[in-house]
């Protein structure tokens, strides 16, 4: 029985691990707005002092690049003059603390007792004989903020955020690779809506 316990526990540290380490993605955009009238893009590069890009331009160029990337393969032309749209770009990172649960009620958990674990790559964890074992993990939060906007008007239409819990985006090609695939996946997403809705 004891080790039925310790199995079913690792499994759902397992799996709370894996559900923790995930992308999300969130989007808005303006609803009357014409998103089939857009063929051609460029970015908007100049940044303020205070963001962490205008200092990293490695950063920023690979999740530019991604972008680009993304873009084109989605149809998009990138041009150097008159665009439809103008995509600007920003990354953030900030510390986040999350609390966790292995146990479903009174008799579930490693042992008998009370006292402190480290509960690898977990600090902080608790444990209590006759209840779950409870943790905290502290971890960086990254996000990938990217806005569409209008040339004519200056108008954002639309802006779509890529949160990720293991080092913050940006911090691989990988990693920024993905959180453009996602961007650009949403934004054609919410394009078809709209034309959908108008049609």
């Amino acid at each position: 029985m004891k080790v039925f316990r310790v199995t079913v526990a690792g499994a759902l540290l397992l799996f709370a691990v894996t559900a923790a380490f995930g992308m999300s993605v969130k989007s808005d955009y303006e609803k009357n707005y014409d998103f089939s009238k857009l063929h051609s893009f460029t970015f908007k590069t100049d940044r303020a002092s205070n963001d962490p890009l205008s200092a990293n331009t490695i950063e920023a160029g690979r999740i530019q690049n991604a972008l680009a990337a993304q873009l084109t393969a989605s149809g998009f032309t990138q041009a150097s003059q008159d665009p439809d749209f103008i995509v600007a770009f920003y990354s953030r990172t900030k510390e986040k603390t999350q609390v966790q649960s292995t146990g479903f009620g009174p008799g579930f958990g490693f042992g008998p007792g009370f006292g402190w674990g480290y509960g690898i790559p977990f600090r902080g964890r608790w444990r209590w004989g006759l209840g779950p074992d409870i943790w905290t993990s502290t971890y960086t939060q990254g996000c990938v903020m990217a806005d569409v906007i209008d040339p004519k008007t200056n108008e954002l239409v639309w802006r779509g955020v890529v949160k990720d819990t293991v080092n913050g985006i940006g911090q691989s090609e990988k990693q920024a690779n993905q959180a453009a695939k996602d961007l650009v996946k949403s934004f054609l997403k919410d394009a078809k809506k709209v034309e959908k809705k108008s049609a």
